[in-house]
């Protein structure tokens, strides 16, 4: 007795992956003739002219280019810095402690101001026909233009300060009237200040 055997649909997945073969195979094919297509035909014999529409390779006069020769050895052509600065710290060293110590120099002298010679700044003559600089404010140093400091006024010693704003007392004076009084009642608190009990 013969069995009946139970015929399966194809599966899913094996149908896809036969879609996907044939459909590469078929891309692959067409950018193969692409390709062959866009191969310049050999030279064609002296005489016969090529045919309509296809490309013809045709020889460079001179051949090649020379090649370029390469650059001269020797040194650089922009000189190097003799003292770099950016990037690496100027304190000597390196690693973390470096950084930190070069940041910390950098946030007590922001501007440079201990690196000043004592004599002051290189200054260049004004040019011709330049009248003399403007004075400075009291108690203001010029970098560029010495001789246009303007001397700090002395103080007077009876001059007397002016008085102050009404509602302003000095600091050095006595307090201001009621100012040891007790606090007016809160009116938020009904029950007034609650003095606590001593413990026993």
């Amino acid at each position: 007795m013969i069995g009946r055997q139970r015929l399966s649909a194809p599966r899913p997945t094996r149908l896809a992956g036969v879609a996907v073969t044939a459909a590469a195979l078929s891309m692959g094919a067409l950018g193969l003739a692409g390709m062959a297509y866009a191969q310049p035909a050999p030279p064609a014999e002296p005489g016969v002219p090529p045919p309509p529409g296809q490309p013809v390779f045709q020889p460079v006069a001179g051949g090649d280019a020379p090649p370029v020769a390469p650059p001269p050895v020797g040194p650089p052509m922009v000189p190097e810095i003799q003292n770099p600065g950016y990037g690496q710290n100027s304190s000597g060293g390196g690693g973390t402690l470096a950084f930190l110590r070069e940041a910390w120099n950098m946030a007590q002298d922001p501007y440079g101001f201990t690196q000043i010679p004592p004599e002051g700044l290189p200054t260049s003559a004004p040019p011709p026909g330049a009248g003399p600089p403007p004075p400075l404010p009291p108690g203001y140093q010029s970098l560029n233009a010495p001789g246009s400091e303007t001397p700090l006024p002395e103080a007077d010693p009876s001059a007397v300060a002016p008085p102050l704003p009404p509602g302003y007392y000095p600091l050095n004076g006595p307090p201001p009237p009621g100012y040891f009084d007790p606090p007016p009642p809160d009116p938020m608190n009904p029950f007034g200040s609650v003095t606590p009990i001593p413990a026993p």
